[in-house]
């Protein structure tokens, strides 16, 4: 007999700006990422870019996470395992961009860059989505779970070869087709893992109290994503202004 799963929703808007945060996370981390190609060896800079990327992976899953209905349902989670979800982010960031931090870079360091990449969003997100706590039971249909990494491998591996194929190096609109690559990465594998995602419901076990409680600790993280991952991309976003000033008075 098939299980009676809950109907899954999204809210439009938020879903927008999901997609809106993914391409800006990405856009920072990589200007970030194009100062090490550039030559500058301070292993800061790594790390930077890759907070980057995997603070905006973090908030882009949250804030999808925002606008899906569940019926009635109200989602809490926890907060160890939320908190280990934005470190598979980051290092899976690393990795990739450590893989590609030098001005020449073959293909095997672009698709490992890819696997990284993928695997560090694919990571972050089963990993969030593990942590919530609702009156449902989460399952995940297997191929479509395995599909949704290896959609953010692909568009991650596309990504880092458009920024590091000297077949790109002259295409005026290189760096935004890698920004957008790598950013659409995040949500197109968090939107098929959604399909891939089974939530049965259960026989409520909590008291509302409770549920009230872990919900304004839930608000608490999205606000605690928000106000760390908005400096970052403020610093990179600086770091570009300062970085293309000198190239656009020669």
């Amino acid at each position: 007999m098939q299980a009676n799963h809950l109907p899954i929703e999204h809210d439009p808007l938020l879903v927008g700006a999901s997609f809106v945060i993914a391409i800006f996370a990405s856009y920072a981390a990589l200007v970030i990422i194009e100062r090490l190609r550039q030559g500058s060896k301070h292993p800061a800079w790594l790390w930077m870019g890759a907070s980057t990327y995997g603070m905006g992976v973090w908030a882009m899953h949250f804030t999808a996470m925002t606008a899906l209905r569940l019926e009635s349902l109200v989602a809490a989670y926890d907060p160890l395992l939320t908190l280990l979800s934005v470190v598979w982010a980051i290092l899976g960031a690393a990795a990739a961009f450590h893989l590609v931090r030098t001005p020449r870079v073959g293909p095997l360091q672009v698709l490992g860059a890819g696997f990284f990449l993928g695997t560090g969003i694919g990571a972050m997100h089963y990993t969030g989505m593990l942590a919530m706590r609702l009156e449902a039971r989460l399952s995940f249909d297997p191929l479509l779970a395995v599909l949704s990494v290896l959609v953010a491998v692909v568009l991650g591996a596309f990504g880092m070869w458009t920024l590091t194929s000297a077949l790109f190096s002259r295409f005026r609109f290189r760096y935004l087709l890698t920004t957008t690559l790598t950013g659409l990465a995040i949500p197109f594998m968090h939107y098929t893992a959604m399909l891939a995602a089974r939530f049965t419901p259960v026989e409520q076990s909590h008291s509302m109290a409770a549920v009230h409680g872990l919900f304004s600790l839930n608000l608490f993280i999205l606000l605690a994503v928000t106000l760390t991952a908005l400096p970052l991309f403020a610093s990179a976003m600086l770091e570009a202004a300062a970085e293309r000033g000198p190239e656009v008075e020669t």
